[in-house]
C-alpha cells in the first residue's frame, strides 16, 4: 500500500522519490563506485568529475592522447630554453655545451683539486651564459629591467657558490697537506716492525 502525504490545501501527493546516484547503485549485491578524477583543483581539493579511461576527467588531461610522433616530439625538446629565466638552476653537461663553451671549459683556470674543479668550471660557464642573456636583453628595443635584475641576482648567487667552492678547495688542500706530513709513513713503519716481531 502506497502511503500518501497530506500537503497544505488538502492535496494528497506521493512522497518524493529518492534519487539514486550512479555510485550508490548496487549491482549483484556489490556497490558500484563511479571513478573520480582525483586531480588537485585550484582550491587544492580533489576533482570530483567522472574520470575517463586514463583516470582523469576531460579537464585534467583525460582526453589527451599525447604527441602523435613521440620521436619527433623528443627531438623538438632538445635545447628548449622557453621557460628559462636566468639560468641559475640550469643543468650544464659537457655534451650540451657549444663549441665555443667547450673551448672555454678547458681554458678556465682552476686549482688542481679534481673534486671542486668541475663545479668551478661549470659555474664560470653559467655566469658567462647569464652575462650573454643580460646583453641580449639590453639590446632589445624595450629592455625589461626586472628580467635584468633577476639575472643579476642569479649571478650573485653563482658567485657566492664559487666563493664556497674556493673555501672548500682550500680545506681539501689543507687536509691533503696534513695527510702527507709523514704520519702515514710512520704508521707503515710501525706495522712492519710489529709484523717482523710477530713473525720473528
Amino acid at each position: 500500500m502506497i502511503r500518501r502525504e497530506k500537503r497544505p490545501g488538502g492535496v494528497y501527493a506521493l512522497p518524493p522519490v529518492k534519487e539514486t546516484k550512479l555510485y550508490e547503485m548496487r549491482l549483484g549485491g556489490e556497490k558500484m563506485e563511479k571513478k573520480r578524477c582525483g586531480a588537485k583543483t585550484r582550491s587544492s581539493k580533489p576533482c570530483q568529475k567522472a574520470a575517463l579511461a586514463n583516470g582523469r576527467c576531460r579537464l585534467h588531461g583525460g582526453k589527451s592522447t599525447g604527441p602523435k610522433d613521440k620521436a619527433k616530439h623528443r627531438e623538438s625538446l632538445k635545447g628548449n630554453k622557453n621557460a628559462l629565466k636566468h639560468g641559475l638552476y640550469e643543468t650544464n653537461w659537457l655534451d650540451t655545451l657549444t663549441e665555443e663553451e667547450r673551448e672555454l671549459y678547458h681554458q678556465v683556470s682552476t686549482d688542481p683539486n679534481v673534486q671542486v674543479d668541475n663545479e668551478y668550471r661549470l659555474s664560470e660557464l653559467r655566469i658567462r651564459r647569464m652575462m650573454i642573456r643580460i646583453q641580449q636583453e639590453e639590446q632589445k628595443e624595450k629592455p625589461n629591467p626586472a628580467a635584468i635584475r633577476t639575472i643579476e641576482d642569479a649571478i650573485t648567487k653563482v658567485q657566492m657558490n664559487i666563493a664556497a667552492l674556493i673555501r672548500e678547495n682550500g680545506k681539501l688542500i689543507n687536509m691533503q697537506k696534513q695527510k702527507s706530513d709523514g704520519a702515514l709513513d710512520q704508521l707503515v713503519e710501525v706495522l712492519e716492525r710489529a709484523r717482523a716481531k710477530f713473525q720473528g
